[in-house]
């Protein structure tokens, strides 16, 4: 992460998991859940596989995991859901993993969101292209490029020169998102959120930042009246039938799975050791800031809307599974069809996969890696990106009997690993979420920007896809 540049931190859509986990999750390090037991396996789907099994229990070159969902789409339909693992534990009492619990997605929140985008321009009560400051009612501007006006296309597809800097959201009463970006302010943090370099030219460079997203959720609220995270549950999720929600507070307790790792605050890792819960675990956060707050409740009543959309962290925060991220590739399948009834008019489909930006040959107008080092092995992990839509060419990656393109998003965050792709010439897809490893995925680099046990997956889908067992 930002604190740890040996990290791929590209998906997270999370802060400093150390300073989150100690300030926003546990109230203090004594209290952080250890668990400390053997795996328990549930199959819960079409039928049982022996490949992902074996991928739950760790092999030579991937680490053990916690929990895994797994869905296959062919040609726009669910065909098999897989659920190993477990979801938490309390009282010495293992919960198995579900096909419907809900977990912490990560940076897929983000083709969510602008889904919803998607649906106000369509609506005609957004426009890509003109500057986000008439939605904003502040003047959003680049200090290094003061003639260069940031649009909402650019907020989506990371060209808005935009910079996580330390930070990427306020929580709950500190202040306005307004005030990243004002100078006057104790948060302006010397300028850290935009950059400063000429060749960075808003609308051509790419460099993929969390804060985007906070823009997009504060522009979402003003425009529709509406709070983010009520919003996404009005306007998209139950809209798409899914059942997840960006409040976890919303979901009732037996449908949250927590995010593991068996890495302590202090960031070590012991894959013999315990699991510690790292996200929704005991205690749990609705939004950033929520445990530091004596009446959460009349804060939410309170909130302005328009004023810091950022602590329901649309960049990363959605609660689902993967039938909830099954919804968003059948929505692109079926051509923003919803049940035969048009959610997204194609041409907002069309707008959404399409490259918006790609690197040029001689890599110059972006960052490949995303938040990690440039000059690593995670170089070429984004070359192509549309409207919060990740293009992936998976045979430059070394998988020679994939498509030649796959559309959608991954994600990390809180020891959580996730992707949601399809082939959007046949409809076939995978969506996966990987709960947690017990050591750290860094350790098992692949052939490609992927972490190992990603790879071990997608081989798995393509394998499949390819003897036609995935029917």
């Amino acid at each position: 992460m930002a604190s740890n540049p040996q990290r791929r931190v590209i998906r997270v859509g999370t802060f400093l998991a150390g300073a989150i986990l100690s300030r926003l999750i546990q109230p203090s390090r004594p209290t952080l859940r250890v668990f400390s037991f053997s795996i328990v396996t549930l199959i819960n789907g079409a039928s049982a596989d022996p490949g992902l099994a074996e991928l739950l229990k760790g092999t030579a070159v991937t680490p053990a995991l916690s929990g895994i969902q797994v869905a296959i789409l062919e040609r726009g339909r669910i065909t098999k859901s897989f659920a190993y693992g477990f979801a938490k534990r309390s009282n010495n009492a293992t919960e198995p993993l579900r096909i419907d619990h809900k977990i912490r997605v990560g940076s897929i929140s983000k083709l969510m969101v602008a889904v919803g985008v998607m649906r106000l321009v369509d609506r005609g009560q957004l426009a890509l292209d003109i500057d986000v400051s008439k939605y904003l009612g502040w003047e959003l501007r680049n200090p290094s490029f003061p003639d260069n006006s940031v649009t909402l296309r650019m907020l989506l597809d990371h060209t808005s020169s935009v910079r996580d800097g330390g930070r990427y959201f306020l929580a709950a009463g500190e202040g306005r998102l307004q005030e990243l970006f004002d100078p006057r302010s104790k948060f302006w943090d010397a300028g850290a959120h935009w950059t400063d370099q000429r060749r960075e030219i808003p609308g051509s460079y790419f460099q993929y930042a969390n804060l985007n997203f906070g823009l997009v959720a504060e522009i979402i609220e003003r425009i529709s009246g509406q709070r983010f995270d009520q919003f996404m549950e009005h306007e998209v999720i139950r809209p798409l039938n899914m059942g997840g929600s960006f409040n976890p507070c919303s979901l009732s307790a037996d449908q949250r799975a927590a995010g593991f790792r068996k890495r302590d605050l202090y960031d070590r890792w012991d894959p013999e050791g315990p699991w510690y819960a790292q996200v929704d675990g005991q205690l749990l956060s609705c939004f950033y800031g929520m445990t530091e707050l004596n009446d959460p409740d009349l804060f939410l009543a309170r909130y302005l809307l328009g004023s810091n959309a950022s602590l329901f962290s649309p960049q990363g925060g959605f609660r689902g599974n993967v039938n909830d991220l099954m919804a968003l590739l059948k929505l692109f399948s079926n051509n923003g069809q919803v049940d035969g009834t048009t959610y997204l008019t194609s041409e907002s489909v069309t707008r959404m996969l399409a490259p918006s930006w790609s690197l040029t040959a001689t890599g110059d107008n972006g960052v490949s890696s995303g938040e990690a080092e440039p000059g690593g092995e995670f170089d070429g992990l984004m070359t192509s990106y549309g409207l919060s839509v990740h293009r992936i060419d998976p045979r430059a990656w070394g998988f020679l009997e994939a498509p030649a393109l796959l559309v959608g998003h991954l994600g990390e965050a809180y020891g959580v690993l996730s992707n949601a792709l399809i082939d959007p010439t046949t409809g076939h897809g995978i969506a996966t979420i990987i709960t947690g490893t017990a050591d750290d995925p860094a350790k098992y680099p692949g052939h490609s920007p992927l972490y190992r046990v990603e790879e071990s997956v997608i081989k798995w889908w393509l394998e499949k896809h390819n003897d036609g067992s995935a029917r």
